[in-house]
């Protein structure tokens, strides 16, 4: 896939309009809890926009292992010309178990990951630097998670239950937390603590993010639609709502973000290769 250059110099691109990303979906154990390993590399030197999607990843960039922590706007990495980034993304709700703390506690924010895993991550670190290839790095990375699956807690039922009814959206309350203490039977105070630990914020932000995310997959599977009709099928109030959103989210419009992605279906379209799926 080329790199797409339509947007001006000054507009930061959406992450995956810029350069080449592939992603491998995960399978087998740890498909429960790991969404996917990606790769991303880029020709040429970009601002991109990394919009939030609830998700944590474990990046390899630089010759470093660093956990990325759940946003909750969009992050503008400026990223070097020729840099092969390769990740791990975990599920929504699935990462504090995995790192053994709180997310809120590193949200907005890129940490060294022997923060966490100590002498094995420099471990695991020395062997990334070792692989000469991108997919051998993936490997293993991959092997390293499989082999740490069995000492991760799931996360609790009551998150669990709140990551599904978010996703599904099936919640209308202005304010979720509430329609999530009565679908869950547990108690607000509590329930707002472990979506901030699971989550890193709320389940009113998280509920914005996911729906962000809902307007993405759409400008993808439905291009030529209007905004109005977008904003309806992901679940915003109107068009006007959806702008104030995107806005807040990512600092983009939702005509960018609509042209954006417009570009990179034209692009999948002529190379056929694997296109980006969103987080």
């Amino acid at each position: 896939m080329k790199e797409i250059t339509q947007e001006p110099p000054d507009c930061p691109g959406l992450a995956q309009s810029r350069g080449i990303y592939r992603e491998q979906a995960s399978s087998g154990a740890l498909a429960g809890d790991v969404k996917c390993f990606w790769t991303h590399h880029l020709p040429e030197p970009a601002r991109v926009a990394v919009v939030p999607d609830g998700c944590v990843d474990i990046i390899w960039i630089s010759g470093g292992l660093a956990v990325v922590g759940p946003d909750k706007v969009a992050a503008f990495p400026q990223l070097v010309a020729g840099e092969t980034v390769v990740g791990a993304r975990f599920r929504v709700g699935s990462a504090a178990s995995w790192l053994n703390t709180p997310l809120d506690g590193i949200t907005g924010k890129t940490v060294p990951l022997d923060a966490f895993w100590g002498r094995a991550a420099r471990t695991l670190e020395t062997q990334m630097a070792e692989a000469t290839h991108a997919a051998a790095r993936i490997a293993i990375l991959r092997t390293t998670l499989q082999s740490r699956l069995p000492a991760v807690k799931p996360p609790s039922a009551e998150i669990a239950a709140c990551v599904s009814l978010l996703q599904s959206h099936r919640l209308s309350s202005v304010e979720p937390i509430h329609a999530l203490v009565q679908e869950t039977g547990t108690s607000e105070r509590t329930l707002r603590r472990r979506c901030r630990e699971h989550f890193g914020y709320g389940a009113k932000t998280l509920d914005r993010i996911l729906r962000l995310q809902r307007f993405l997959v759409a400008c993808r599977a439905s291009p030529q639609s209007t905004l109005a009709t977008l904003a309806l099928d992901a679940g915003y109030a109107d068009q006007a709502h959806l702008s104030r959103e995107a806005r807040q989210l990512t600092s983009l419009t939702p005509r960018d973000i609509q042209k954006q992605l417009a570009y990179v279906m034209q692009d999948f379209r002529k190379s056929r290769q694997p296109i980006y799926q969103e987080r």
